[in-house]
C-alpha cells in the first residue's frame, strides 16, 4: 500500500476484529463524534487548521489528497465566523454517513476492503457491503498502538493523536484488556495529554456526551430513537469487545428472552442511555462514562 492511511481510516481499522471481521461501535452515534474528532485532528496534524484550544481556525487551503479531509476543510473554510470545537464536532458528525462511505471508498482503493455484495452495512446506510480482505493493516495498527503504550519511547505525533482518540473515546478496550489498561493508565494518560488539540477535542466530546442538558440537535446525533435500538447497539458492542459470536454466550443481562434482559431494557428506558453497566453480584445497574473520561 503506497498511499498512507488517514487518521479516520486508522480509527475505523481499530474497531475491526481481524479474526471475525466484526466491526464494533459502527451502529453507535457515539462513533460519529469520534469520527468527527479524527477528521479535525488529522486536519490539524496536516496544518490545515489551527486552534486556540477553543475555536477552530482554517489555516492552509492546499488539498490534503484525501476527499474526506478536503471536504471537511471546505466546510470549515466556508464558515462566516470562527466556531468552537464542539460546534464542528456536531457539524461534522451530522455528515458522518457521508464520511463513512468515503472511508470505505478510500480503503477499497488502498486494497484493504472489497465490496462483497449488495446489502445494508452497519451504520453506513450504503447498499454496498465492504468486507475486509487484508487484515495485515488492522493488526499493524493495533500492534503499533500496543507497543507504544508498553514502551517508554517518545512516539510519533500521529500515533499520539490516535492513542488520544482511542483513550478519550473508549476504544482501547478493543486492543487491550481491562487489566492492561489499568496497569498502563499513567502512560496512556501521559501520551493523550501530549496532544493539545486532542485535549481540547476530548473536552468538547466530554461536554457533548456527559452533559445532562444537551441541545435537541446534539441529542439527535448522540442518541438512538428507541430503547430497543439502544440495547441492540449495546449488545453489538459487548459482542465485539468480548469476541462473542453466538448470542447464547452473552451474559444473562444482555441475552434476549431472559428476565434480566427485560430489566436491562427497562433501565435503558428509564435513563435514556445505553452507557450502562451491570453488577452481577449485587444485581444493580449503573451509568458509566467512557474510559478516558472517568
Amino acid at each position: 500500500m503506497n498511499t498512507p492511511l488517514t487518521i479516520p481510516e486508522e480509527l475505523f481499522l481499530l474497531t475491526i476484529n481481524e479474526k471475525t471481521g466484526r466491526k464494533a461501535f459502527l451502529k453507535s452515534k457515539k462513533f460519529d463524534i469520534l469520527l468527527a474528532a479524527a477528521i479535525l485532528m488529522d486536519l490539524a496534524l496536516q496544518q490545515r487548521i489551527d486552534s486556540d484550544l477553543e475555536y477552530i481556525i482554517p489555516d492552509r487551503p492546499e488539498p490534503t489528497g484525501s476527499p474526506m479531509l478536503d471536504q471537511a476543510y471546505e466546510l470549515i473554510k466556508m464558515a462566516t465566523k470562527q466556531e468552537k470545537i464542539s460546534y464542528w464536532l456536531i457539524k461534522l458528525a451530522e455528515k458522518a454517513h457521508h464520511y463513512r462511505e468515503l472511508i470505505v471508498s478510500g480503503l477499497v482503493e488502498k486494497g484493504l476492503v472489497k465490496i462483497e455484495k449488495e446489502g445494508v452495512f452497519l451504520g453506513f446506510g450504503s447498499v454496498k457491503y465492504p468486507m475486509l480482505i487484508n487484515e495485515k493493516e488492522v493488526i499493524e495498527v493495533k500492534t503499533r498502538v500496543r507497543e507504544i503504550i508498553f514502551s517508554k519511547d517518545f512516539p510519533d505525533f500521529r500515533d499520539v493523536v490516535i492513542i488520544s482518540i482511542a483513550w478519550y473515546g473508549g476504544l482501547l478496550n478493543l486492543i487491550l484488556s481491562e487489566e492492561q489498561i489499568k496497569t498502563q493508565q499513567s502512560r496512556i494518560e501521559q501520551l493523550a495529554r501530549m496532544d493539545l488539540i486532542g485535549q481540547a477535542v476530548s473536552k468538547s466530546i466530554k461536554e457533548l456526551t456527559l452533559s445532562i442538558v444537551l441541545s435537541m440537535r446534539a441529542r439527535e446525533i448522540l442518541g438512538i430513537k428507541s430503547p430497543e435500538e439502544k440495547l441492540e447497539e449495546l449488545v453489538e458492542e459487548i459482542k465485539a469487545l468480548m469476541h462473542i459470536n453466538d448470542d447464547n454466550d452473552l451474559p444473562e443481562w444482555l441475552r434476549k428472552g431472559t428476565e434480566q434482559y427485560g430489566k436491562t431494557l427497562q433501565f435503558i428506558k428509564e435513563t435514556g442511555t445505553n452507557e450502562i453497566s451491570f453488577n452481577a453480584q449485587s444485581g444493580k445497574y449503573g451509568l458509566k462514562t467512557w474510559a478516558g473520561l472517568r
